[in-house]
């Protein structure tokens, strides 16, 4: 080999290898581009969902505030509610001696007795059935 073909052989592989250089320089450089915008891009979506955690997290402390006021208010109601039932069983007790005392009077046999009766006995205990006396004593 002549060193005018060792000259060319040697440039072909220096250009060949500067080629090689360049050409893994521009693809590293659009892979590092690609790679900044999506960086870009998980950070805005980053900030979005810290802003809507954020969000949930002032919901779900409000939620908190609802459910201890329902918590309160339900021990408020069951309060009012044991009374009430306290109340239904003292009525049902009061309701219950009143139809057994009805039923009583009911089987008691009702002496049936004429005015003449009644005016008899009166006469007997010292106060006649007079009809103009009656009158006066209103």
């Amino acid at each position: 080999m002549t060193p005018r073909t060792k000259i060319y052989v040697a440039l072909a592989v220096v250009s060949l290898f500067a080629a090689a250089i360049i050409g893994s320089s521009l693809w590293s450089d659009h892979k590092i581009a690609r790679l900044g915008r999506e960086l870009e891009t998980t950070k805005l979506a980053a900030e979005k969902s810290e802003t809507h955690a954020r969000e949930l997290e002032k919901q779900a402390a409000g939620y908190k505030h609802k459910i201890e006021y329902l918590e309160e208010s339900l021990s408020a109601l069951s309060l009012i509610a044991n009374k009430q039932d306290e109340e239904l069983k003292t009525l049902d007790t009061d309701t219950n001696d009143a139809r057994l005392n009805v039923r009583r009077a009911r089987a008691v046999r009702s002496l049936e007795s004429t005015t003449a009766e009644l005016c008899a006995k009166l006469a007997e205990l010292g106060r006649p059935c007079d009809r103009a006396e009656r009158v006066t004593d209103r």
